[in-house]
């Protein structure tokens, strides 16, 4: 395994060269964001994709995020987010731009150029009518620096202990605990904190935050339990 170290000041980003080599040739290795660290691998490399399932110890039912360059990307891999119309809907496009690069989540429709590899689902779950993905733009020099230089984002799943819901943060254990399951390399970007992204579903009507991270809530998004009550208040209004 390839372990690099990295300033997060950017002054040696040199020393990632060979893990944009590793990654063009299908390797799954492990890199710091703007949260914690992630587990990723080529996009469009689906025996890499099977491999960073088998490391994370995640079944095919689970869906998987995508690390993106730009909002380029974002519009390539999902249907995009709302740009507004003339008949007052809002132009959340607008917002979003404001809030990436950061710490959020966004779940989109996916559209035909995404990977069926990465949205497997069985006929038992709720991903079985509709395809959606998580999409992501960190806001972090280590990150932004191996992407730019990729041709395509990166597949994604956050570093956990195996046996245990909860977040690994320091990159020397990482190694200790993932090399002898094969993973490939890892960026030592320094210790991270245990605060995740936060999770906004645009699935819906309005922007819902199904998780709470280290993204602060805007004032374009509701909480769940808010979403919950409008909807069943809409019920309530057509029963009436």
């Amino acid at each position: 395994m390839l372990r690099v170290e990295v300033e997060p000041s950017g002054e040696d980003f040199w020393k990632l060269d060979p893990i944009i080599d590793l990654i063009n040739r299908g390797a799954v290795g492990v890199i710091p964001t703007d949260t914690v660290y992630s587990i990723v691998c080529d996009l469009s490399n689906n025996e890499s994709i099977e491999r960073l399932r088998r490391l994370k110890g995640i079944g095919d039912s689970k869906p998987l995020s995508i690390l993106c360059r730009s909002l380029r990307d974002i519009d390539t891999y999902t249907t995009g987010f709302p740009r507004g119309t003339n008949q007052g809907q809002a132009n959340i496009f607008r917002a979003v731009k404001r809030a990436i690069p950061g710490p959020y989540t966004f779940i989109l429709p996916a559209t035909k150029q995404f990977p069926k590899q990465c949205i497997k689902h069985g006929s038992s779950t709720r991903y079985a009518k509709r395809r959606q993905v998580g999409v992501r733009i960190p806001d972090d020099p280590i990150c932004q620096a191996i992407l730019q230089n990729l041709d395509e984002p990166l597949i994604c799943t956050s570093v956990k202990y195996l046996s245990e819901d909860e977040w690994i943060l320091d990159p020397v254990i990482i190694a200790d605990l993932y090399e002898p399951l094969g993973l490939d390399f890892i960026v030592d970007g320094g210790p991270r904190i245990a605060d995740p992204s936060t999770v906004v579903d645009m699935m819906g009507t309005n922007p819902t935050i199904i998780r709470q991270g280290k993204g602060p809530m805007l004032d374009w998004m509701v909480a769940k339990d808010e979403e919950e009550e409008e909807t069943q208040s809409m019920f309530a209004f057509k029963a009436a």
